[in-house]
Formats: structure tokens, C-alpha cells, sequence
């Protein structure tokens, strides 16, 4: 029984292995026996930065298939308008093939392999200033490589290289913009005190280059204007930029500081701005971040805190905006009872901003406020806060905008930093949000003036 089922077996086998030949299998197996394709293949994105030197990329290609033992060889052919247009056509793109002086081939395109061979690679130089140059004209420029003329069978869909680079170029910015306050406190036993201004550089630095900052008054202006505040410019004679302004960068380092000393002894209490605009990158092949340029760079000179006196507030020096109390009293915020509280208009006029004013009877330059949130809600914490001053109650002028720091939870208090601005004998606290968005309330409220 047992030599029956092996002459079986037997025969089934050697019939197995006629059929395979029979139907051109095993000639199938030894014309694709060794295979060569690109690693990566089709459309490959690139970045590439301008830097003053070229850019590079390797093509790889592969050898596979069942005779890795084998011994290959193909061509890279850059490929020329008239096949591009061909590729485009059946293949619904619309590239374009970069001018000759974009790019070089490295090494010999004829790519061969020997039996322990696996990959091959061929380099690319890739002329930046050029590429950038072209990429600004035409957004679908490629380097188009093709396989051809293998040896053995080429992988029809892994035969098409399209090099498209794009390129970028380093900037340098400030790492802080806009307006930054710095607060100086006349508690500093130094009269000169130092501050910094970062400098970023948008890579990796492998290079040394200066860069150059300098005052621009009309930043100022504009500001004052957008934001309805006069901050004055901090006078030359109160300031040094270290060297005259210009800021050096040295491989290894992507910041470097602009420091500015300040001299306190040259300044009164007040709102100072240097407006500085970076205007000059030494280096050819980077730019100034256009974006990210200027810099409002705010030197806030107020007295310490214990210069300040807590002024002993009463109903007749509060008034409110809307002008009518329908929910608590404003002695609800002065009589020292978290329990109690005032409520500014929700009915009538539920539209922020609404505010309350304090008339004082001297004037002053420089204020702190404290407040509570009510104990029963929140819905009525501040959420941003503009602090006014005025000398005649009716012409105002704004001191600082708060939306940092502000509690939201209830029976939480709030403590500003000291303050400065013009001089005044009328302060507006002037809400402009809250979760509610309709009023605000406060708890317990207080002043304090210099």
C-alpha cells in the first residue's frame, strides 16, 4: 500500500513539474530573475536651503529579484522636453525639466552591478541660487531620471525619478515682536540695569554673519495711534545698545542677544518704548524675516510698591458706566464683605465694555488695584481689563491693557502690578469681557496711588 501512495505521489510530482515547463514558468523565472528599479521613485519632494553652498541628492538604485547573485547593469537617462512631454501626456501632469545650469550629474550613468552588489548611488549637485532663481518663474519645474537600458528587466512603475526641489531661505527675526513691556522698579539699587532682546536665526547655523538693529520712531507713532496711548520714547540719553546695534552670530549659536542697558537716573516714572526695526542681515544669502521685524520694546519705570498708599474710597468717589445699579451696590465692593458685591448692567444695557471711575483729589502717576471675584458666580469675572487715566475726568488716556493672569474662579483675587501713566486725578477700570460677556462684578475692590 504504502509503494502505491509513493508511485503516486511520484507521478504527481514529475507531471507538476512538466506542466511548468509546458507553459513557459520557468522561462518566466529566469528573464526576471534580476530587477532594477529606483529606491525612491516618482515625485520626491525636496527642501533645500540657500546658504552659499549647493544642495545634494542621492538616487539609489535597487537590484532584486531571485538573482541577487547576478551581475547588472542600466543607464540614467535625464530626461529631455521632448520625453517629458510624452510622460506628461500619459500621465496627466504638467511637468517641466529645469534648465542644465540647475543641477549636475555625479559619476557615470551607466550603473553597473556586480554579483555582491545590491544598490547602487549616484549624486546630484543641486545649484541652489539657480534653482531658487527658477522656482520663482515656474512652480512645476522637476529633474526628470529615467531607467533604461537594463541588462535585465526594469520595473516599469519604480523606472521614473522627478527631483522637485524647493528652496528655502534662512532668516533671522526677533524672537519677541509687537510691544513687549519690561518693568524697572526704583526698589533696584543700580541705577543701570540690563536687559535683552533675542535674535533668531531660522536653522541650524553653520556660519558667521552680523546683523544689524536700529530705532525707528514711526513704529511708535503707529502704535500710539492703533492703541490710544502716548507712550513716549525712551530717551538716548537713558539707553545703550550693545555694539551700536549690530549683533554677531557664530556657528553653533541660532540666537543671539541685543542687550540694552538702562540708566533709571535719566527717566522719570512713565511708559517708555525703544522701536527698533532689524534692518540688515550681512550675510548675502539670508533674509530678514519681514514678518517678525520690529520690536516695540517697552521700559515700564514705576515706583516700588511700598511707595504706594491704599486711598480710602468712598461711594461719592465711584461712578458707572451704564449709569444705574440693578443688581448689588457699590458699597457691596467697599465694605470689606466678600459676601457682598456690585453688579454692573445686565439688563438694560447688557454690552461690554462697561467701567467704573475714581475721582481723586490729587493727582498721581502711578496706581496698583486689587479686586475679588463675587462668591456666588463667576460668570461675571473679568476677563480683559483697560486701566484710563485723565486730569479732567473726560479726556482719558490709556495705561495698560490686562488680560494676563486674571482669576476666573470665584471669591479669587487679583493683585496688578504697579502701574504708570500720565498724570491723573481720574482712573477708569474698564472691563471688556467676561465669560458672560454682558457685565461684570467685583466683590471687593481697592486702589492704590504714589
Amino acid at each position: 500500500m504504502k509503494n502505491k501512495i509513493l508511485t503516486a505521489t511520484l507521478a504527481a510530482t514529475c507531471w507538476l513539474a512538466y506542466s511548468a515547463c509546458e507553459d513557459g514558468k520557468d522561462e518566466y523565472l529566469n528573464d526576471f530573475s534580476t530587477i532594477l528599479s529606483f529606491r525612491n521613485c516618482d515625485e520626491i519632494p525636496l527642501t533645500v536651503y540657500r546658504t552659499g553652498e549647493n544642495g545634494n541628492y542621492q538616487l539609489i538604485v535597487n537590484k532584486s529579484g531571485s538573482g541577487l547573485n547576478n551581475t547588472a547593469s542600466a543607464s540614467i537617462e535625464i530626461m529631455d522636453d521632448a520625453t517629458l512631454s510624452i510622460y506628461n501626456a500619459e500621465n496627466g501632469k504638467s511637468y517641466k525639466k529645469y534648465p542644465d545650469d540647475c543641477y549636475s550629474f555625479n559619476g557615470n550613468k551607466l550603473v553597473e552591478f556586480g554579483a555582491t552588489d545590491s544598490y547602487q548611488t549616484r549624486d546630484i549637485t543641486l545649484v541652489t541660487e539657480k534653482i531658487l532663481e527658477n522656482n520663482e518663474k515656474e512652480s512645476n519645474y522637476v529633474i526628470p531620471f529615467m531607467l533604461y537600458n537594463g541588462s535585465d528587466s526594469i520595473n516599469a512603475e519604480r523606472k521614473y525619478v522627478f527631483v522637485k526641489p524647493s528652496v528655502i531661505v534662512p532668516t533671522v527675526s526677533f524672537e519677541r515682536t509687537g510691544y513687549n513691556m519690561n518693568t524697572i522698579s526704583d526698589a533696584t539699587v543700580e541705577n543701570e540695569v540690563k536687559l535683552n532682546l533675542p535674535v533668531a536665526f531660522s536653522t541650524d547655523n553653520k556660519w558667521t554673519f552680523d546683523c544689524k538693529i536700529a530705532t525707528d520712531e514711526t513704529l511708535l507713532s503707529a502704535f500710539n495711534e492703533a492703541n490710544g496711548v502716548d507712550y513716549a520714547i525712551l530717551p538716548e540719553s537713558a539707553y545703550k545698545m550693545s555694539g551700536d546695534g549690530t549683533i554677531s552670530f557664530t556657528p553653533g549659536n541660532n540666537t543671539s542677544d541685543l542687550d540694552i542697558t538702562v540708566n533709571r537716573s535719566q527717566l522719570s516714572y512713565g511708559n517708555f518704548v525703544l522701536p527698533l526695526r532689524l534692518t540688515e542681515c550681512t550675510s548675502p544669502y539670508f533674509n530678514v524675516d519681514e514678518a517678525n521685524n520690529t520690536c516695540l520694546f517697552g521700559v515700564s519705570y514705576v515706583p516700588d510698591e511700598s511707595k504706594l498708599h491704599k486711598v480710602a474710597l468712598t461711594e461719592s468717589m465711584i461712578t458707572y458706566h451704564p449709569n444705574r445699579i440693578v443688581e448689588g451696590s457699590v458699597a457691596g465692593m467697599l465694605d470689606g464683605n466678600p459676601e457682598t458685591y456690585y453688579h454692573s448692567d445686565w439688563q438694560i444695557e447688557p454690552v461690554l465694555p462697561h467701567h467704573i471711575q475714581v475721582e481723586l483729589p490729587e493727582s498721581h502717576t502711578a496706581l496698583m488695584f486689587e479686586y475679588q471675584v463675587r462668591h456666588n458666580n463667576n460668570n461675571g469675572a473679568p476677563q480683559r481689563i483697560t486701566i484710563l487715566g485723565s486730569m479732567n475726568g473726560v479726556d482719558f488716556s490709556k495705561i495698560m491693557t490686562i488680560t494676563e493672569g486674571l482669576p476666573t474662579q470665584t471669591r479669587e483675587k487679583y493683585k496688578s502690578p504697579v502701574l504708570v501713566g500720565k498724570e491723573f486725578k481720574h482712573v477708569r477700570v474698564r472691563v471688556e469681557a467676561t465669560p458672560a460677556n454682558t457685565s461684570f462684578a467685583f466683590a471687593e475692590f481697592s486702589l492704590h496711588v504714589n
